[in-house]
């Protein structure tokens, strides 16, 4: 894992690259190095993982000189690949996996890249043809960010080091960005809150030349060919056996790896079928946990899961007081407001394993996958409906207390909602945001929502639904888990998203993969006889934590001082009046008896937390100020 930047273009220089090389240096402190030819510079940051020695050092370049690659991620298939390259005649000089991409590009070109399995986010310059390949792995685990400046190309893993490489003092925020972020708590389609700069997307590649840019979609995980036919217990056999696979890919290392455990099943699996394949040697788990029990305790599920092969396992405390300590650090980690309250809790535990690991495995994708949200089955419940009102009485008496709320949110969102992406959780309606919003902000901001799905709730199919959230939601919550570990100096791996896994996944159609009304239901039952019983009888939560009662209690002083500051930074994007009412009718609302109706309200709150953090230490950290989009502007 490591950082890359570069630029491309007639004022590519060497200094710009080493400003953006200081700005991320907790990507790889174990190394950098720059490489320049006619009007290109790239430049790495290395952590070392695989091949420690000096033969890994990035960039790389060609025996002949025509290639220089700067890569960051981890090619899992890298052996197979080396061994085909090799029969081909092809002579590696070093064991790193990314040595691979310079061969693969010169026996195969543009083609390489699909023949990947791992997380990459690639810089690749030709210089027959002098053109600069920017390329993000399929499932966008690892991300790339450009900017284009007139005739001149910035990229970078990290975009406050775009921004700082610019020059620039001022920079507006993106309409787009900011539209979809108070919207969703999250963006699409390589949007960012800044104007001008964009993600490479999952799965494409960006070729920067002399007249221009150029995108192809190299690979799409979503086209993954016909659907087999699969018994629900030839599917459960399939998926153990690909599963452990890919887990085994995802333990190349030559150093000691630790694993993220909560009580849940996916992490849990992970967790232990590392454990089993090491023999020993690890993985060790570390678990969050709360000042608060019940609902948010996931320590006594992670600790059955680790006692039952005897791992080492260290529980990360949090409390309100770490939650102020350390919020900023976290919204300056993230670069951008993003998605989940879990991010706080999330940023200690990787900064706890980082104090003994650099690497770490992650139990993301399975929800997306295996169908693991309650928004899978309202779509079941309502397909059944429209097939044989009959058939919807088994599905809800297969609800658990849980799920509830979330059925009765997507049926009154199905009914009333007006998105552009039905079924992802709707945070700031626009009604709100126009009471909310200066005039001048919301003049912008309130336009058609841009981006926009097209596809009709009523008549969205499953099949659709879960495109929505691989290509959607997904890759937002895989640029927090990148943004969280790198400001740690730690690798995170995701073995569910493997590319044999992910195929697997959509060849499976939706009665298979809810099968008995279950959530989730292949790899629950891959993990009966692994993880413990008492694993299965817990409630489904995703990493919860008591923000709502932080807030309401011993922060709550803190967070109307953040909202309502008069000279603050939201003030130059929301009405003052509006800002202390909110906060004022959050910390008074009803609602606060009831935690699933409080969700949202609290996400809200987190929100706008969020990015009056990000336009402060914007501020004091870089010296640029961020200003508000105006109505007309385009990102």
């Amino acid at each position: 894992m490591c950082g890359i930047c570069g630029i491309y273009g007639p004022e590519a220089s060497s200094d710009s690259v080493d400003t953006m090389l200081s700005l991320m240096e907790r990507r790889g402190p174990d190394g950098f190095g720059s490489f320049a030819s006619d009007g290109v510079v790239l430049g790495h940051r290395r952590l070392a993982i695989v091949d420690l020695s000096d033969r890994g050092r990035q960039p790389m370049i060609s025996d002949d000189g025509m290639v220089a690659i700067s890569v960051n991620g981890e090619i899992y298939n890298y052996q197979a690949l080396r061994s085909e390259l090799e029969a081909l005649g092809h002579v590696f000089r070093s064991d790193c996996d990314s040595e691979t991409v310079i061969h693969a590009w010169r026996a195969w070109g543009a083609d390489s890249f699909a023949r990947i399995n791992g997380m990459f986010a690639i810089a690749l310059y030709d210089k027959p043809s002098h053109s600069l390949y920017l390329v993000r792995d399929r499932m966008g685990i690892k991300p790339i960010f450009f900017w284009r400046n007139a005739d001149t190309v910035l990229f970078a893993s990290d975009m406050r080091a775009i921004v700082a490489a610019s020059g620039r003092k001022q920079w507006p925020l993106s309409t787009t960005g900011l539209q979809q972020y108070l919207t969703y708590q999250n963006r699409f389609d390589g949007e960012t809150m800044l104007e001008g700069i964009h993600m490479v997307r999952p799965g494409e590649m960006l070729r920067i030349h002399a007249s221009g840019l150029e995108s192809t979609a190299f690979a799409n995980p979503l086209d993954a060919g016909e659907r087999h036919e699969r018994s629900f217990d030839k599917a459960v056999s399939d998926f153990k056996s690909i599963f452990l696979d890919a887990v085994d890919r995802h333990l190349m290392s030559d150093v000691p790896l630790a694993s993220y455990l909560s009580a849940g099943i996916d992490s849990g699996m992970v967790t232990l079928s590392a454990a089993a394949r090491l023999q020993g040697s690890g993985p060790a788990a570390f678990t969050g946990t709360f000042d608060r029990g019940g609902w948010y305790d996931e320590a006594t599920g992670a600790s059955l899961t680790a006692a039952s092969m005897k791992l080492s396992h260290q529980l990360v405390h949090i409390d309100a007081d770490r939650f102020e300590e350390n919020f900023d650090d976290l919204i300056y980690a993230l670069e951008e407001p993003r998605m989940g309250t879990g991010a706080l809790p999330q940023y200690l535990v990787a900064k706890k394993v980082a104090e003994t690991h650099k690497v770490v495995l992650t139990g993301h994708g399975g929800d997306e996958l295996f169908s693991g949200y309650p928004v899978f089955k309202f779509l079941a419940l309502r397909n059944a409906c429209v097939k044989d009102r009959r058939n919807i009485w088994p599905l809800l008496r297969s609800l658990r207390i849980s799920e509830i709320p979330h059925i009765v949110y997507f049926t009154l969102s199905a009914i009333f909602g007006r998105s552009d992406r039905p079924f992802l959780p709707v945070l700031f309606g626009r009604k709100r945001l126009s009471r909310l919003l200066r005039p001048e902000v919301g003049a912008a901001v309130l336009g058609p929502l841009r981006g926009s799905g097209g596809v009709n709730p009523v008549e969205m199919s499953f099949d659709e639904l879960m495109r929505q959230y691989i290509q959607d939601y997904l890759p937002g919550l895989l640029v927090v888990e990148d943004k969280i570990s790198m400001a740690h100096a730690l690798e995170s791996r995701t073995p569910l998203l493997d590319n044999e896994l992910v195929a697997f996944s959509l060849s499976l159609p939706p009665a298979v993969k809810l099968h008995g009304n279950n959530l989730k239901a292949i790899p629950r039952a891959a993990a009966r006889g692994i993880l413990p019983d008492a694993i299965f009888d817990m409630p489904k939560r995703g990493f919860p934590n008591p923000l709502a009662s932080w807030l309401r209690g011993p922060l709550s002083e803190w967070m109307r001082a953040r909202l309502c500051d008069p000279h603050g930074s939201l003030s130059t994007i929301f009405d003052r009046g509006a800002l202390d009412t909110m906060a004022n009718g959050y910390l008074r609302s009803w609602r606060r008896r009831f935690r699933p109706l409080d969700e949202i309200a609290t996400h809200r709150i987190f929100m706008l937390l969020s990015l009056e953090s990000f336009m402060r230490q914007y501020r004091d950290r870089l010296g640029v100020v961020l200003t508000p989009p105006s109505n007309g502007e385009q990102s």
